[in-house]
């Protein structure tokens, strides 16, 4: 059976035109979406706030009339945060219709996800109102009927949709009915690693809805995040004991580091504040030496204690893959030391710009006043044709112990030793 349908419009009418299209697509759902001309498509539901056949919006900015274009391109706006999210659900506001949670870092994604599930899931009929679909085995036609289908005997539905990152180009366009006609009573959360934004479906779901990304944090968002998952676990944990963590542990999943935090709250005791000293003991899997203490070895110009740590560490099975960026951090603080000296910096002052704790200035300012600009210069060239041999295809691949027993004689010069990498 086929519906067809007849309306004769004048033009000074054709505002009501679209309003009239837009109602019997939403009576009928199943009328193609491309018998409704695109412009009434991407029209809000609420208001059409366009004017003319064109449908040319304009945007009052001070004394001047501008395109609605060229307004958004003026105001841009702020990419949301997971906090963002939480906060705007819990001061009671409207669920957005649409979020989007992307990026490569897995846990403050997944973290997030539970989170909004439980918070939107309805709270009757779960069972006929929640559905999940996976982006690798996607019948785009059937998730956009749910979407438009009415909830049964709830105010609304929840579609999920994993693995966006694995939609199929063909997929992604099939799926864009749902930016172009937003239901009211329908809710989706998306969720995926790494996306390309420029598709429309993901810019229309960021702009009508919340689009979180997730990346690894650098060194220097770590410490908050390792807090924040700190909170979120009920740890009590010692800012030192976070910015030493943070250092040990580098850039990576903060899964890993969720993992690492269960751990110290064990060796800690249940209910115990983790402090600086249960990372130094517990850092990586129990090892009996630090890496820690071969930096601050290195720092304070030991030669032969910084050997000895050298050896023992990868005798423990550390890999020289990450001591390698764990020095050379710690010799660029040393040199960013030297030059906030030089300018007589507060310690408050010189703490916050190396971005660590005022607990561990004291060191780094002692290390700073044992080795040369020269020296510290040296190991970096030292460390990164280290790198460069532990992971180029030749002999230093194979023989990584080697290569850095050779870098750390070059980097402290130890006497009666000319070895060069």
């Amino acid at each position: 059976m086929s519906l067809s349908l007849t309306v004769l419009v004048s033009i000074d009418s054709f505002a009501h035109h679209a309003q009239i299209l837009l109602l019997c697509h939403n009576l009928c759902p199943r009328l193609s979406v491309g018998s409704v001309p695109r412009w009434v498509r991407g029209q809000d539901r609420r208001s059409s706030g366009r004017c003319g056949v064109h449908g040319d919006r304009r945007v009052r900015s001070g004394d001047t009339v501008v395109s609605a274009k060229a307004a958004k391109k003026t105001r841009p706006r702020r990419k949301a945060s997971a906090e963002d999210v939480r906060r705007s659900l819990k001061g009671g506001g409207q669920p957005a219709p649409f979020y989007l949670l992307h990026g490569e870092e897995e846990y403050g994604r997944n973290h997030l996800f539970e989170w909004l599930v439980e918070k939107l899931r309805p709270s009757v009929a779960v069972e006929f109102n929640v559905d999940t679909f996976h982006a690798d085995a996607l019948d785009p036609q059937r998730l956009l009927d749910i979407y438009f289908a009415y909830p049964m005997m709830a105010p609304h539905r929840l579609l999920i949709l994993r693995g966006v990152d694995k939609l199929s180009p063909a997929n992604t366009k099939a799926l864009e009915p749902l930016v172009e006609l937003v239901a009211e009573t329908s809710m989706v959360i998306a969720i995926g690693a790494k996306i390309d934004m420029r598709r429309k479906l993901f810019s229309q779901m960021s702009s009508k809805g919340q689009a979180v990304e997730f990346r690894v944090p650098y060194d220097d968002k770590l410490p908050q995040a390792i807090a924040e998952i700190a909170r979120n676990k009920e740890l009590d944990i010692r800012p030192e004991a976070v910015d030493l963590l943070g250092m040990y542990m580098g850039p990576r999943q903060l899964q890993e580091v969720a993992h690492e935090l269960d751990k110290l709250s064990i060796f800690a005791g249940d209910g115990q504040t983790i402090e600086a000293s249960h990372v130094q003991q517990a850092s990586g899997t129990g090892r009996n030496a630090s890496i820690f203490d071969f930096t601050d070895a290195v720092g304070n110009g030991d030669a032969s204690k910084a050997q000895q740590l050298l050896h023992t560490l990868l005798a423990q099975g550390e890999e020289p893959a990450r001591m390698i960026p764990m020095l050379a951090r710690h010799l660029q603080l040393l040199l960013r030391t030297q030059s906030m000296e030089q300018r007589r910096l507060q310690r408050d002052e010189m703490a916050r710009a190396l971005g660590i704790s005022p607990f561990f200035l004291s060191s780094y300012r002692t290390q700073a006043r044992q080795l040369t600009s020269g020296t510290l210069w040296r190991g970096l060239s030292a460390l990164r044709q280290a790198d460069d041999l532990i992971k180029g295809g030749g002999r230093g691949r194979n023989q990584p112990h080697v290569v850095m027993d050779l870098c750390l004689s070059q980097l402290l010069g130890r006497q009666g030793s000319a070895a060069t990498i």
